[in-house]
This record gives structure tokens, C-alpha cells and sequence, in this order.
């Protein structure tokens, strides 16, 4: 699904449409936070499933309206139902990553697998091929980020807790630092040309998830 970059760009412009949150160094470590099941030893599919709060017996992320409506409320009732068991402004964020993972496979990732069966020359397999466009688009958009200092701060002074069943704290720990030095080199390991995903769909995507979302959040209260 997305790289750091686009989860942190959706939450920001979602923190700044006026959204209530008292602790953004939470908030965006939520935003993250479901991804640090990569740092549990031999987590497999069904522990990602599981973090992403999705069903894990599901293959694929696949919806009509009608079930996106339906996943989409199950998201933001997570947020009802746990709102006093941790902290709201993570709990914001992570369900915000787990709705921006939707929007994305539904909006972009689609379009990437379409484009690349039409390829009757792919140079690269189906999986490297995606993440050769997105974590080139992601460094991309890290490099000329304006606002990447003050997000990297607040990630950096955060403090860490287990989160429910789901995740405990050294997992999102070492996420949130793995994350913090993820555009160090200042360039994508990955060094074919950009072929399937564009910047600008990138930015499109951003941008309308974002609102999308917001407007979830609020329908819902």
C-alpha cells in the first residue's frame, strides 16, 4: 500500500482542515503505526490483517459502495469503541492510514495493476515494479516537502505505549524510528525509470483522500 510520505501527507492535511487534535505527535504516529507489524518477527499475512483491522480470511480489498460504506463505518466505530481505552489522537491517526490504504488500492494501486498487465515489456516483475514507482514518488515527495521538519519533530518527541492487542510499544517504536530514517540517502534505492504512477497522481490522490476522509469523520459524529 503507501509509503510514509503519502499516510503523512493525507494526516496532515487532514490535522490542518481543522480536524480537533490535541497531541499531534500521536496523532501522526498513528498514522504510521499499523505498518510496524513489519517489525514483529515472522509476521505473516494474517498478523497484517489483523493490524489493518480488516478480516483476515479476506484476500482482497476489493468494494462496491456499498461494502466501502459499510468498511468504512466499521473503521471509524473502532474509534467509538476504543476511544477510552488509549489515546484518541493515535487512535484518529491509525484508522486514518487503515482508510487511507483503502482509497489508495482502490484510486491508485488499480490503476497501477491495469497499466502494468497492458506492459508487453515490463522490466521488472509485478512487485518491484510497483515499489519502484512508489518509493521513488515517496523520496520524491519527501525531498520537496516543506513541512517535513516539523512532522519529523514531533515524531521524534513522541511517547510510545502498547496499543491494545494489536501492537505493543517496541514494535511501534522501532517502526516510527525506521520511518524517521527512511529518506535518509536522499534517493530511492530503487533506480528504474518511473513508469506507472505518476507524481501528479500522487498529489491528486493526496488530496482527495484527505477530504474524503475528513468528511467521513465528521458525517459520523
Amino acid at each position: 500500500m503507501p509509503l510514509p510520505m503519502v499516510h503523512l501527507s493525507v494526516a496532515k492535511k487532514i490535522a490542518e482542515a481543522g480536524f480537533e487534535i490535541k497531541d499531534l505527535s500521536l496523532f501522526y504516529l498513528g498514522s504510521i503505526s499499523p505498518d510496524a507489524i513489519h517489525m514483529r518477527e515472522n509476521a505473516d499475512r494474517y498478523a497484517k490483517k489483523l493490524t489493518h483491522l480488516g478480516n483476515p480470511s479476506s484476500v482482497n480489498m476489493n468494494f462496491t459502495d456499498e461494502s466501502e460504506d459499510e468498511y468504512v463505518n466499521l473503521k471509524l466505530d473502532f474509534v467509538k469503541i476504543n476511544k477510552n481505552k488509549v489515546n484518541i489522537d493515535f487512535l484518529w491517526g491509525y484508522v486514518i492510514h487503515i482508510l487511507t490504504d483503502m482509497y489508495w488500492f482502490k484510486m491508485v494501486y488499480n490503476k497501477f495493476f491495469d497499466d502494468y498487465k497492458k506492459d508487453t515489456a515490463p522490466i521488472q516483475d509485478e512487485r518491484w515494479a510497483y515499489y519502484n514507482d512508489t518509493d521513488r514518488l515517496d523520496q520524491i515527495l519527501f525531498n520537496e516537502c516543506e513541512w517535513k521538519d516539523d512532522v519529523w519533530q514531533s515524531l521524534k518527541d513522541v511517547e510510545y505505549f502498547d496499543f491494545l492487542d494489536l501492537l505493543s510499544a517496541q514494535e511501534i517504536k522501532a517502526w516510527n524510528k525506521r520511518t524517521l530514517h527512511w529518506f535518509d540517502s536522499g534517493e530511492s534505492q530503487h533506480k528504474n525509470p518511473i513508469k506507472y504512477i505518476t507524481k501528479s497522481n500522487i498529489e491528486k490522490f493526496i488530496c482527495v483522500c484527505s477530504e474524503t476522509i475528513r468528511k467521513s469523520i465528521v458525517e459520523s459524529k
